[in-house]
């Protein structure tokens, strides 16, 4: 008889979370899905890749139900794949006793407004912010700090999704008519909204992977949003070397967020504004890097997925990446690429992707829009219709290459699209 093979749980593997059941299946193991919302989200539900499970475990409420359904497989560990199974997996792996970030905090790991309240307990720097759901205590609040804009967004959505820049009263009306009630990226109510000071500065990420409390900074990239229609969309991040002014006030700080949110195991996410008074977090998920190719940043570093899977099963290596000095190095750099379409239509070919993809560091891309979906002018994450991989050693020839894209975008478009039907004239 064979010897049974060990199983790992992944809580909600979409986005880059659907790159760990590969990983583990490669390693030997055999991987169990859980799905933490029996109503998942179609842009998520869609592209989970069910042929990489033994099973698909449907969360229906019942915590003990879905426990001793997974159970039954005797697993090695949990581990969430993306923002929405956050709560599951500390809840799942806990009950289980397995490696666990526990519950006590789970709630700062995806409300941002308590997540803010545990950094400002910790004596760090927090951003000022108000939860409300009332419009005119929103106004009032910001009426009386006087410094417009203001950010208003969900409690716990991902991306720029429902993220408004409000220069006036009027705008935070509009901000809230539009959110306020309604579903958002992560199937959330949004039945209250942050209003939050803008913070002024660079903004960074770092990604990392911690085990038994100790963190390992594994990557961190340097983020460039621009303003369209009073949105904040993504523009590029750059991957940076560990060591640098910038990374040197930022990873520091990010290790001590982790601490207070109460982060002990598994990957973290971590965005943080570098102001002219220091570094002040504007978020961190415990998950993975949403949305990368971590077979493109294994050629820079160990990607956030590498590390991950490492972590989990050789928990060890933690504690020796995060003693290394510098914590990792860098065979290339790299620019991640938000493309920002100009065009609005049914997608019938990526016909200017040729000459992207005939650009000197041309690495790879990801979340393409395909043949027959429509795409619209971005304004948001969720409205950008692909992410390009740049990779090289040169910076400059990175800059060059970048332009060289958004020229093309810009002049022949990516996509070939037919419009849309016009809409009927009223008789």
């Amino acid at each position: 008889m064979s010897e049974r093979r060990r199983v790992a749980v992944v809580v909600d593997a979409y986005s880059t979370g659907a790159r760990l059941a590969p990983r583990f299946i490669a390693e030997g193991l055999d991987v169990v899905h859980v799905q933490s919302n029996p109503n998942e989200s179609p842009f998520y539900i869609d592209r989970l890749r069910t042929q990489d499970f033994l099973e698909n475990v449907v969360h229906r409420g019942d915590l003990s139900e879905t426990a001793a359904a997974v159970a039954r497989y005797d697993p090695a560990f949990v581990v969430v794949g993306s923002e929405p199974g956050v709560l599951l997996s500390d809840a799942l792996s806990e009950r289980l006793g397995l490696p666990s970030n526990g519950t006590a905090q789970s709630r700062c790991r995806r409300d941002k407004s308590e997540m803010a309240a545990a950094v400002r307990a910790a004596g760090l720097r927090a951003v000022q912010e108000l939860k409300t759901g009332d419009v005119e205590e929103a106004i009032a609040w910001a009426s009386e700090r006087g410094d417009w804009p203001v950010v208003v967004k969900p409690l716990d959505s991902a991306g720029t999704d429902g993220v408004a820049l409000c220069e006036d009263a009027d705008a935070i009306r509009a901000a809230f008519a539009a959110v306020l009630g309604r579903p958002n990226a992560l199937q959330g109510a949004n039945e209250q909204l942050l209003v939050q000071e803008l913070l002024k500065g660079t903004q960074l990420f770092c990604d990392s992977i911690s085990w038994d409390g100790v963190h390992h900074v594994s990557e961190v990239w340097r983020d460039t949003k621009i303003r369209i229609e009073g949105n904040l969309a993504y523009d590029f991040e750059e991957l940076l070397d560990f060591h640098g002014e910038q990374q040197d006030q930022v990873v520091p700080y990010v290790k001590a967020v982790l601490d207070a949110l109460g982060i002990k195991y598994g990957p973290a996410h971590t965005e943080v504004m570098l102001t002219q008074d220091g570094p002040v977090l504007v978020e961190s998920g415990a998950r993975l890097h949403g949305s990368i190719r971590d077979d493109v940043i294994d050629r820079c570093t160990p990607s956030h997925v590498t590390v991950t899977v490492d972590a989990y099963l050789r928990p060890e290596t933690v504690a020796r990446r995060a003693a290394s000095e510098p914590e990792y190095t860098l065979e290339n750099a790299s620019r991640c690429v938000m493309l920002i379409s100009h065009q609005r239509g049914r997608v019938v070919s990526d016909a200017g992707m040729r000459a992207v993809e005939a650009l000197p560091t041309y690495a790879g891309s990801i979340s393409m829009a395909q043949p027959g979906e429509e795409i619209t002018p971005t304004i948001d994450l969720f409205s950008c219709p692909g992410i390009v991989y740049l990779v090289g050693p040169d910076r400059d020839e990175l800059k060059r290459d970048y332009d060289t894209l958004r020229r093309i975008e810009r002049e022949q478009g990516i996509f070939e699209v037919e419009s849309p039907e016009p809409a009927a004239e009223p008789r």
